[in-house]
């Protein structure tokens, strides 16, 4: 019987766990790039994803202090910045919502934070990014259209 119960258990993780998308370095900063992140600051941003998620749009961890639990690729933290099974909290958020492939309000919820009290409310960035060399997402340039190659090519015979 238990090892019944434990392949259940096997074969559920290993579903889950199949499901999760982990973001490559230049599909975050596309997404940063959608959200208006400053390109300042955005090699910053892709290692605060890297330390807290290991890029896993989909990763919850807990509980923590105060039985709390974090959620999605920034690790968004319920004991303040949003509540379970409930919207809430400083970013007015359901926490399970960033727990998902679309990380559109992560980064809204993300951009509270870091306007509030900076990367250091990161662990994972004062660790692994705070005065540290950070991620090279030079070759992430912006794809160019089809119609940008046509004029650049008519404009320059």
């Amino acid at each position: 019987m238990k090892s019944i119960v434990f392949f259940a258990l096997t074969l559920c993780l290993s579903w889950k766990l199949s499901e999760s998308k982990i973001l490559t370095p230049c599909e975050a900063v596309q997404q940063l790039t959608r959200a208006h992140i400053s390109k300042t600051f955005m090699s910053n941003w892709v290692c605060l994803m890297q330390s807290e998620s290991g890029m896993n749009t989909r990763l919850i961890t807990g509980p923590k202090s105060a039985s709390s639990y974090s959620y999605g690729v920034f690790q968004i933290n319920s004991a303040k910045w949003c509540t379970r099974g409930r919207r809430g909290g400083v970013c007015n958020k359901r926490c399970e919502d960033f727990a998902d492939d679309d990380i559109t309000d992560d980064i809204e919820c993300a951009k509270i934070i870091q306007d509030t009290e900076g990367f250091k409310a990161w662990d994972g960035w004062m660790k692994k990014c705070k005065n540290k060399p950070l991620p090279d997402i030079s070759n992430c340039r912006k794809r160019r259209s089809v119609i940008d190659l046509f004029d650049t090519t008519m404009n320059n015979p």
